[in-house]
């Protein structure tokens, strides 16, 4: 049975507002405005850049990279059936054709107006061949800063706004070769503008839908990621996650979404909500990929080796009600995960948040996102000096720049603590969230915890293990179900690795069908 009843739910949201603790009792096709705003912003520079190859041949060759992984598209360029010139014109054309027309996902806010260029200059070397993430083109969240396109968090305050300075995740990727393709559209403000603003929303460029059915919740916040990772705008985009923003869109749009141990990859150059939680990761199509990105975004770029039978012998604790939803789903994941040498421990259970973990994790969020904004813009000489002129600004003209309202961060603003007040609150959430959850993986001997979705989440995110949600199939009217592991600290190789074994085995991932 579902742990969190409708109130508590509703508490909640209040409180928290930032991100998405998920809940399936809230994912149900409704109405989805879909607004998108500024296509020009997105189509000029791919129109221009398209200018410089031969369309033609970019149309014969785009279904060479549909579906593909970043092995398999170097294996296409190693055998010269596209080069990384095309590579990048493949993307912007299907970015033009479905996300700013036909299905009109709006899942990019920003085009890298070098991309092209850039891509012709890899062309003339031969790749190293220990940089596998040589000539690919990587998304970014539209939080995440960088040197020469604008980051905004999804605000119009801050639509134009150029950062100056490459986030130290994004020198990471470029030191690998990477190409930034763009940035993804993101809930603004990571979901923390008011509790009314729809998952996947910014009034930067609109709403973004689902690319598998438009009724249904995209979830957020990382929303633009994972709907462009799916729908093959780029086989790879970077996230972040508070407490659910990069697992939450992936399950709900059939990609791998990872959130690493908190710290091991870097926030420096990222627009924050909560300086104590943010984490950035890989949202991918395969578990393969999300390692090869984790490892070149993260602070050592030291090799990762995976181990294809990581389930064997592995001791996996099983979070599922007798009456939660998708039964069959998870009657059919146990079997697979029995299959690959696991044994399940059912009698697993994630204790409920309390009212007074409710309301304090709600203070870090309101706490933190005034103080660490605030800051950031200072040291970045931002257009806007601090969240109260982002306020005044959003008020100058409200039905266009705060459609829904803005009533969450109009509270933050009025919060007053010290920081050694923040980091005691924060340590306090954080610290109650980790012995909770090590009490269960040590009295029940386990190497992982399972569940469907990103139900039960809220603590493990909170107490920063690492997370990783795979595709398990299809539920109710087409909608993607991920399965989704979570370890201790630390054990990202071993809970990538669990997740490739799952994954190899079972293949569940459909792609969408988009539409001109």
């Amino acid at each position: 049975m579902k742990k969190i009843i409708i109130s508590i739910v509703i508490i909640l949201a209040i409180a928290i507002g930032g991100f998405y603790i998920y809940n399936y009792f809230f994912q149900t096709e409704k109405k989805i405005d879909t607004q998108v705003y500024d296509e020009e912003r997105v189509l000029k520079p791919i129109e221009e850049q398209l200018k410089m190859l031969d369309e033609e041949i970019l149309k014969e060759k785009e279904n060479l990279i549909v579906g593909k992984s970043v092995s398999e598209i170097q294996e296409l360029i190693q055998k010269k059936e596209i080069n990384y010139q095309e590579l990048v014109g493949c993307y912007l054309l299907r970015i033009k054709n479905y996300d700013q027309n036909g299905s009109k996902i709006n899942s990019i806010t920003e085009i890298n107006p070098n991309a092209v260029k850039e891509a012709i200059e890899l062309d003339k070397k031969a790749a190293p061949k220990d940089q596998s993430l040589y000539g690919i083109p990587v998304l970014l969240k539209d939080n995440i800063g960088t040197e020469t396109m604008a980051t905004s968090s999804g605000s119009v305050a801050l639509k134009d706004w150029v950062v100056g300075k490459d986030a130290k995740l994004v020198s990471n990727l470029k030191s690998q070769g990477a190409i930034i393709l763009g940035k993804n559209n993101m809930s603004e403000w990571a979901n923390y503008l008011d509790q009314a603003v729809p998952n996947g929303y910014s009034g930067k460029k609109g709403q973004v839908l689902n690319p598998y059915n438009k009724k249904v919740d995209p979830l957020g916040s990382s929303t633009g990621s994972a709907a462009s990772v799916t729908s093959d705008f780029a086989t790879l985009s970077v996230g972040t996650e508070t407490n659910g923003s990069i697992i939450a869109p992936s399950h709900v749009q059939s990609v791998v979404g990872f959130k690493p141990t908190r710290g091991v990859v870097s926030t420096e150059g990222i627009i924050p909500l909560s300086s104590h939680l943010d984490t950035p990761g890989p949202i991918t199509k395969t578990v393969a990929d999300a390692a090869l990105l984790f490892r070149s975004i993260k602070e050592d770029s030291k090799e990762i080796a995976l181990n294809e039978n990581g389930l064997k012998n592995k001791r996996i604790g099983v979070v599922f009600g007798k009456d939660d939803i998708n039964q069959d789903i998870m009657k059919q994941a146990k079997g697979d995960l029995k299959a690959a040498g696991a044994t399940l421990v059912t009698d697993v259970s994630i204790p409920e948040e309390t009212d007074e973990e409710f309301k304090l994790f709600g203070q870090v969020l309101s706490n933190d996102f005034k103080y660490d904004l605030n800051a950031f813009l200072a040291e970045n000489n931002a257009p806007q000096k601090d969240l109260s002129t982002i306020i005044e600004f959003n008020k100058k003209d409200e039905k266009r720049n705060v459609k829904y309202g803005q009533s969450t961060i109009i509270k933050a603003d009025d919060e007053k603590s010290t920081k050694e007040e923040r980091d005691e609150t924060a340590k306090k959430v954080i610290t109650a969230s980790k012995e909770k959850l090590e009490k269960i993986f040590a009295d029940k001997n386990l190497d992982a915890i399972i569940m469907l979705d990103s139900d039960y989440l809220s603590k493990p995110s909170t107490a920063g293990y690492p997370l990783l949600t795979v595709p398990a199939g299809y539920g109710d009217k087409n909608q993607p179900v991920g399965l989704t592991f979570v370890a201790q600290s630390n054990q990202d190789i071993e809970l990538l690795s669990m997740g490739l074994n799952y994954e190899i085995t079972t293949k569940h991932r459909i792609a969408p069908e988009l539409k001109k």
